[in-house]
């Protein structure tokens, strides 16, 4: 089975740079981009991925509806950026700048050591945006 992941940042180069780490820990992997949690909303619930990583500030995240899919579809997230893991709410965090290896130390923690077979996950990058 193929893992499907979704990276939710505002900065295509970053985004891209990020999609690049996950598919070099998981070369069957599928990354989808997208630019705001709400562009990604309706295919999270058509087809929810296995992780996401989300560049959003992390305050009332879980309230947003992208929070509230994530949670609903037990799609486990992480926030990428200058996020504290207390103002993370307990999710994980990639500080930036990001390697091929802290991708890959928070892909295991995401999924499991197990690369999380069978599980769905999604692995959020916290942008810091007003707007979502």
């Amino acid at each position: 089975m193929q893992n499907r992941y979704f990276v939710i940042d505002p900065d295509q180069i970053v985004a891209d740079d990020l999609a690049h780490a996950i598919r070099v820990n998981d070369p069957a992997a599928e990354v989808v981009v997208f630019p705001s949690p709400g562009a990604a909303l309706a295919e999270l619930v058509i087809r929810p991925p296995r992780a996401v990583l989300i560049h959003h500030e992390p305050r009332g995240f879980k309230r947003t509806p992208a929070g509230i899919a994530l949670h609903s579809l037990e799609v486990p997230y992480a926030f990428r950026g200058p996020v504290s893991e207390a103002e993370a709410e307990g999710a994980p965090v990639l500080a930036s700048p990001f390697s091929e290896n802290t991708v890959a130390d928070l892909l295991r923690q995401l999924l499991g050591d197990s690369q999380g077979q069978g599980r769905q996950m999604s692995l959020a990058l916290r942008f810091r945006s007003a707007t979502d």
